[in-house]
Protein backbone atom coordinates (compact mmCIF):
# COMPACT_ATOMS: atom_id res chain seq x y z
CA UNK A 1 0.00 0.00 0.00
CA UNK A 2 3.09 2.59 0.60
CA UNK A 3 4.06 1.95 -2.54
CA UNK A 4 1.17 2.82 -4.43
CA UNK A 5 1.14 6.04 -2.03
CA UNK A 6 4.21 6.81 -3.20
CA UNK A 7 4.13 5.84 -6.78
CA UNK A 8 0.81 7.76 -7.39
CA UNK A 9 1.82 11.04 -5.53
CA UNK A 10 5.09 11.10 -7.35
CA UNK A 11 3.24 10.78 -10.37
CA UNK A 12 -0.03 13.27 -9.55
CA UNK A 13 2.49 15.79 -8.43
CA UNK A 14 5.01 15.63 -11.53
CA UNK A 15 2.01 15.60 -13.67
CA UNK A 16 0.14 18.46 -12.74
CA UNK A 17 4.02 20.35 -12.70
CA UNK A 18 4.33 19.24 -15.79
CA UNK A 19 0.88 20.42 -17.37
CA UNK A 20 1.32 23.93 -15.35
CA UNK A 21 4.77 24.86 -16.74
CA UNK A 22 3.04 23.92 -20.34
CA UNK A 23 0.74 25.96 -19.67
CA UNK A 24 2.87 28.92 -18.58
CA UNK A 25 5.07 28.45 -21.44
CA UNK A 26 2.13 28.42 -24.28
CA UNK A 27 0.68 31.28 -22.29
CA UNK A 28 3.85 33.19 -22.94
CA UNK A 29 4.38 31.93 -26.58
CA UNK A 30 0.98 33.26 -27.78
CA UNK A 31 1.37 36.53 -25.72
CA UNK A 32 4.45 37.50 -28.17
CA UNK A 33 2.74 36.08 -31.18
CA UNK A 34 -0.71 35.51 -31.09
CA UNK A 35 -3.12 37.22 -33.38
CA UNK A 36 -5.63 39.54 -30.83
CA UNK A 37 -8.75 39.03 -30.88
CA UNK A 38 -12.43 40.11 -28.76
CA UNK A 39 -14.45 37.69 -27.18
CA UNK A 40 -17.86 37.95 -25.47
CA UNK A 41 -17.71 36.66 -22.21
CA UNK A 42 -20.83 34.72 -20.77
CA UNK A 43 -21.80 32.23 -18.14
CA UNK A 44 -19.87 33.82 -14.86
CA UNK A 45 -19.96 31.66 -11.91
CA UNK A 46 -18.76 31.74 -8.70
CA UNK A 47 -18.46 28.19 -7.06
CA UNK A 48 -21.58 26.68 -8.33
CA UNK A 49 -22.40 23.74 -5.41
CA UNK A 50 -20.22 21.24 -4.29
CA UNK A 51 -16.71 20.40 -6.23
CA UNK A 52 -17.59 22.79 -9.04
CA UNK A 53 -14.30 22.96 -10.36
CA UNK A 54 -12.82 26.59 -9.82
CA UNK A 55 -14.63 30.27 -10.73
CA UNK A 56 -14.55 30.44 -14.06
CA UNK A 57 -16.39 32.20 -17.09
CA UNK A 58 -16.84 31.48 -21.01
CA UNK A 59 -15.46 33.14 -23.72
CA UNK A 60 -16.92 32.83 -26.83
CA UNK A 61 -14.90 34.17 -30.04
CA UNK A 62 -14.74 34.19 -33.77
CA UNK A 63 -11.39 33.69 -35.77
CA UNK A 64 -11.30 33.68 -39.66
CA UNK A 65 -14.61 32.30 -40.23
CA UNK A 66 -14.63 29.64 -37.15
CA UNK A 67 -16.44 30.14 -34.00
CA UNK A 68 -14.80 28.77 -30.88
CA UNK A 69 -15.99 28.46 -27.29
CA UNK A 70 -14.35 27.17 -24.30
CA UNK A 71 -14.34 27.54 -20.06
CA UNK A 72 -11.70 29.34 -18.46
CA UNK A 73 -10.61 30.52 -14.91
CA UNK A 74 -11.78 34.00 -14.00
CA UNK A 75 -9.85 34.92 -11.18
CA UNK A 76 -6.44 32.81 -11.29
CA UNK A 77 -6.15 30.78 -8.22
CA UNK A 78 -7.81 32.86 -5.54
CA UNK A 79 -11.39 32.85 -7.65
CA UNK A 80 -13.35 35.43 -8.68
CA UNK A 81 -13.78 38.70 -6.91
CA UNK A 82 -16.12 40.83 -9.33
CA UNK A 83 -17.99 39.78 -12.52
CA UNK A 84 -15.57 40.40 -15.68
CA UNK A 85 -16.21 42.69 -18.08
CA UNK A 86 -18.66 41.65 -20.91
CA UNK A 87 -15.72 41.82 -23.74
CA UNK A 88 -11.89 40.65 -23.04
CA UNK A 89 -9.49 40.33 -25.25
CA UNK A 90 -7.64 37.06 -26.17
CA UNK A 91 -4.67 36.31 -28.23
CA UNK A 92 -5.22 33.18 -30.37
CA UNK A 93 -2.51 31.00 -31.97
CA UNK A 94 -3.55 31.77 -35.63
CA UNK A 95 -1.95 27.76 -36.58
CA UNK A 96 -4.53 26.10 -33.94
CA UNK A 97 -7.41 28.77 -33.19
CA UNK A 98 -8.93 26.81 -30.57
CA UNK A 99 -5.38 27.61 -27.98
CA UNK A 100 -5.49 31.31 -26.62
CA UNK A 101 -3.89 33.50 -23.54
CA UNK A 102 -6.69 35.30 -22.47
CA UNK A 103 -6.32 39.47 -21.20
CA UNK A 104 -6.62 37.58 -17.35
CA UNK A 105 -3.68 35.58 -17.96
CA UNK A 106 -5.48 32.43 -18.63
CA UNK A 107 -5.72 29.92 -21.03
CA UNK A 108 -7.89 27.54 -22.77
CA UNK A 109 -6.64 25.00 -20.20
CA UNK A 110 -6.79 27.20 -17.58
CA UNK A 111 -9.61 25.09 -16.26
CA UNK A 112 -8.40 21.75 -16.42
CA UNK A 113 -7.94 19.82 -13.39
CA UNK A 114 -3.92 19.07 -13.42
CA UNK A 115 -3.83 22.62 -13.26
CA UNK A 116 -3.74 23.25 -9.58
CA UNK A 117 -1.09 23.90 -7.20
CA UNK A 118 -2.74 22.32 -4.65
CA UNK A 119 -2.21 18.74 -6.94
CA UNK A 120 1.65 19.15 -6.70
CA UNK A 121 1.47 19.83 -2.86
CA UNK A 122 -1.15 16.86 -2.75
CA UNK A 123 1.25 14.88 -4.48
CA UNK A 124 4.08 15.19 -2.64
CA UNK A 125 2.03 14.67 0.53
CA UNK A 126 0.60 11.00 -0.87
CA UNK A 127 4.47 10.49 -1.50
CA UNK A 128 5.93 11.18 1.79
CA UNK A 129 3.28 9.21 3.44
CA UNK A 130 3.92 6.35 0.86
CA UNK A 131 7.50 6.86 1.49
CA UNK A 132 7.04 6.67 5.20
CA UNK A 133 4.61 3.52 5.19
CA UNK A 134 7.30 2.00 3.13
CA UNK A 135 10.02 2.50 5.53
CA UNK A 136 8.20 1.01 8.47
CA UNK A 137 6.88 -1.79 6.54
CA UNK A 138 10.95 -2.81 5.04
CA UNK A 139 12.47 -1.68 8.10
CA UNK A 140 10.18 -1.42 11.29
CA UNK A 141 11.20 -4.53 13.01
CA UNK A 142 15.20 -3.46 12.83
CA UNK A 143 14.00 0.30 13.88
CA UNK A 144 12.29 -1.27 17.15
CA UNK A 145 15.15 -3.27 18.30
CA UNK A 146 17.06 -0.54 17.13
CA UNK A 147 15.44 1.96 19.70
CA UNK A 148 14.48 -0.37 22.15
CA UNK A 149 18.73 -1.03 22.57
CA UNK A 150 19.11 2.18 22.37
CA UNK A 151 17.25 2.18 25.60
CA UNK A 152 18.88 0.51 27.76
Amino acid sequence: MGLVFFLGGLSLAGAAAVHMWRVSEKADRLRAEGVPVTAAVSNFYDEWGRNSGPDGLIVTYEFQGGYYQERIRCGGGTGCHREPPAEMTLWVDPARPEEFVAANGDTDDSAAWLNRWSRIVTGGLFAALGAVTLVVALFGDRLLAWSEARAE
